[in-house]
């Protein structure tokens, strides 16, 4: 017999599927049938339903289970266990009768026997938070002037300038110039006496610049900084507490021009005036060819700034000291200026409030000065004298009684008991500016009696001198009361020939109890009219560097000596004012006639540098509705000058005005506050109100010359032109220059 030849090749698997394809698919189909009848067939023969399975039967049973329910409403007495065995042994482990033992304080077995260990992670630095930005101008003491910085002498009226000991005050005023008499034969010939040199009001004011500024306040989380080292290097294996706490280093201040449209581009700046922790000095070595400035004596707490063992670098730039104005409290940052109020309040109660005010006698206040501790009170009848004795801070003064039965000098005794009078020099700055104290003049002191180490201090809250009617005036008040001890520094003591001021509070300056610490930057090459951003990034040693890594979570952690922050929030934009600005005062009707104002011409009056002094200096200008506020002597004509001073280009035209600069010659009321709307050439507006410009008009008030007054009579001085002497003339010219 044949065998039959089987091929599994592609063809023959092929041929085979089409020949036997369809008889497969049927034998499939019929299988398929064959399980579905016999499953019908199934079905019809062991699964029908029984009677009570029946719909019927289910109701049925539902209903005599409800009958049941309802019938039972208790129940049966032999199911109730409540008195049984059962319940007796269960009642006594229900919670209300358990009694749990407390807990015993030395436990042996209840932690590890051995720390687990682990390694040392990369901390994150923190960045700066809320970073803000506020511009102004001050003017700050020129250096290049020797007596910049010297005390200043006392007037007639009360602080003035020195006289200069090359002039002799006693010489007799210089002749008129013309012909002069020939001596006669043997008489000797006079020496010619040079000119006496003119007086320059500008001149009594001291030396400065004038320079606009940005000083930039922000946060150091201290707390967060401290907790995240914690987090990384407390459970680690290898440890060091003086090496793993945050110590931080330099920082890197970046500045961006404001303009329109745009990705902002930023600059790096140079730090200036900033403390060198740990090297002779103190303070950063200056950018060559930079002068020197005297700066301002710190007065924060210590609490509020980073100490020599948290940094490298103070982190509060230091402050030039200003010559017009205290710098107020856009030196700090806002979240630390209800800590400092707080604080106050708590070293003394009521020291910053409205505190009565009390009599208190000179004698005993000299006798017994402990009494009067803490206490504000009122002493009636007393001069200051002779010449004040400057310190870090404060200023004292010699004080005694009219009737000359008590006095106080500036020095403390030996043992500090004897009482000191002293004010805070920011306000004795602007005493000064404003012509006082007066010397030599009975008035009213208002003290708080203060403890400055062991040295009773009588600190000079205000003084009311009597008017022209013999009754108190007005008193000069201390616009920031604070006390000594934070003004000068506090905490210490006088000592021999002048103050040996300490520290703000004892301790130093630790971490514990204050979440942030202040970081201030004083940027003084901002450009006026120019808007600019500021943003911060921090640095912090790196505690891994140099270590091995078996020791590291992360070989990388140990590369870098300086751990760097991420940049802090970008600060809103802030606009640099202009350091020329637009005054308004009001005059009496006899300063009209002598300024020759027109029907309807105002008077301008342009604070500006001057040239000679570097100071603000006051020019005035008259001009009508529509002029533009430019002080230029190009417009004076003889017999007509309508501008007095340097001259100074604001490019502001005055377009309205209200109220009148002429004072009523009978007070019947208030009068309306005079104001004046002036319009910038890029087109926004600057509303001047005499209201705001008084207080600089009465700083600087001697620096405009509004002419020599008329004598008591009322009539002019003979030969004047116009009957009077022209107000724009300084020094007032007679007609042949005398």
């Amino acid at each position: 017999m044949k065998r039959p030849s089987l091929k599994f090749n592609k063809d023959a698997i092929v041929t085979f599927l089409l020949n036997h394809c369809e008889k497969l698919v049927v034998g499939v189909v019929g299988l398929l049938a064959l399980g579905l009848a016999w499953g019908g067939l199934n079905a019809l023969r062991l699964k029908a339903v029984g009677k009570e399975e029946t719909p019927e039967a289910v109701s049925r049973l539902t209903a005599d289970t409800i009958r049941h329910i309802d019938a039972a409403a208790k129940p049966p007495a032999d199911t109730s266990r409540k008195g049984g065995e059962l319940a007796l042994t269960i009642d006594p482990w229900r919670p209300q009768q358990v009694k749990i033992a407390a807990a015993p304080q030395a436990t042996i077995l209840d932690r590890p026997l051995f720390q687990e260990l682990g390694k040392r992670a990369k901390p994150s630095v923190l960045p700066l938070e809320d970073l803000q930005a506020v511009a102004g101008v001050a003017v700050f003491a020129d250096q290049t002037d020797p007596n910049a910085m010297m005390p200043m002498g006392r007037g007639p009226g009360g602080f003035g300038r020195p006289a200069d000991p090359g002039i002799d005050t006693e010489r007799p005023a210089p002749q008129r110039p013309g012909r002069q008499r020939r001596p006669k034969r043997g008489e000797e010939q006079p020496v010619e006496q040079p000119p006496m040199p003119e007086f320059n009001p500008a001149m009594a004011l001291p030396r400065g610049k004038v320079v606009p500024y940005v000083i930039v306040t922000g946060l150091v989380p201290v707390a967060k900084q401290r907790d995240e080292f914690n987090r990384c290097f407390a459970t680690a294996g290898l440890r060091d507490p003086q090496l793993d706490r945050p110590r931080w280093s330099q920082y890197l201040v970046e500045r961006s021009l404001v303009t329109a449209g745009g990705a902002p581009r930023w600059e790096r700046l140079k730090l200036k005036n900033i403390d060198i922790n740990g090297q002779p000095g103190g303070m950063a070595p200056m950018q060559p060819n930079q002068p020197t400035e005297v700066m301002q004596q710190e007065g924060l707490p210590p609490t509020f700034l980073l100490g020599t063992d948290e940094s490298d670098f103070g982190y509060v730039a230091g402050l030039p000291q200003r010559i017009d104005d205290g710098w107020g409290g856009d030196i700090i940052h806002p979240w630390f200026r209800p800590q400092l109020k707080k604080m106050l309040d708590e070293a003394a109660p009521g020291m910053l409030g409205d505190q009565a005010a009390v009599p208190i006698d000179p004698k005993k206040l000299l006798t017994s000065p402990e009494e009067f501790d803490g206490q504000v009170g009122l002493l009636s009848g007393m001069q200051l004298v002779g010449e004040p004795e400057r310190g870090p801070g404060l200023v004292a003064f010699a004080v005694k009684s009219s009737d000359g039965s008590v006095s106080f000098s500036t020095d403390p005794g030996a043992n500090g008991e004897r009482p000191v009078f002293a004010m805070s020099s920011n306000w004795a700055r602007t005493l000064e500016l404003d012509n006082g104290p007066k010397t030599d003049t009975p008035c009213t002191l208002r003290v708080r009696m203060e403890m400055l180490g062991q040295t009773p201090v009588a600190h000079i809250l205000g003084i009311t001198y009597a008017g022209e009617d013999g009754q108190p005036g007005e008193e000069i008040a201390d616009p920031v009361p604070f006390p000594l001890s934070v003004v000068a520094g506090g905490g210490g003591e006088f000592g021999q020939g002048g103050f040996a001021l300490g520290n703000w509070a004892e301790g130093g300056s630790g971490l514990e109890g204050t979440e942030f610490r202040l970081f201030r930057f004083v940027d003084t090459t901002v450009t006026p009219g120019q808007k600019y951003r500021y943003r911060v990034r921090l640095s912090v040693h790196n505690p891994n560097f140099g270590l091995d890594r078996r020791h590291l979570d992360d070989a990388s952690a140990a590369k870098n000596e300086l751990l760097t922050s991420t940049e802090s929030n970008e600060t809103p934009p802030v606009a640099v004012p202009q350091p020329m600005s637009l005054l308004v005062r009001t005059f009496t009707k006899d300063e009209t006639k002598r300024l020759k104002m027109k029907q309807g011409w105002v008077e301008v009056i342009v604070m500006a540098a001057s040239e000679q002094t570097g100071n603000y200096s006051l020019r005035g200008l008259l001009t009508e509705v529509g002029g533009l506020a430019n002080v230029d002597n190009a417009l004076n004509k003889p017999g007509d000058a309508r501008v007095r001073g340097e001259d100074a280009i604001t490019n502001l035209a005055l377009v309205d005005i209200r109220g009148r600069q002429e004072k009523p010659t009978k007070a019947t009321g208030p009068t309306e506050v005079v104001e004046m709307l002036f319009v910038r050439p890029d087109g926004s507006c600057e509303l001047v109100s005499a209201a705001d410009s008084q207080s600089f008009y009465d700083r600087y008030q001697m620096t405009l010359d509004v002419g020599a007054s008329a004598p008591p009579g009322g009539e002019p001085p003979p030969g004047s032109p116009a009957g009077g002497v022209n107000p724009f003339e300084f020094p007032p010219q007679g007609p042949r220059g005398q």
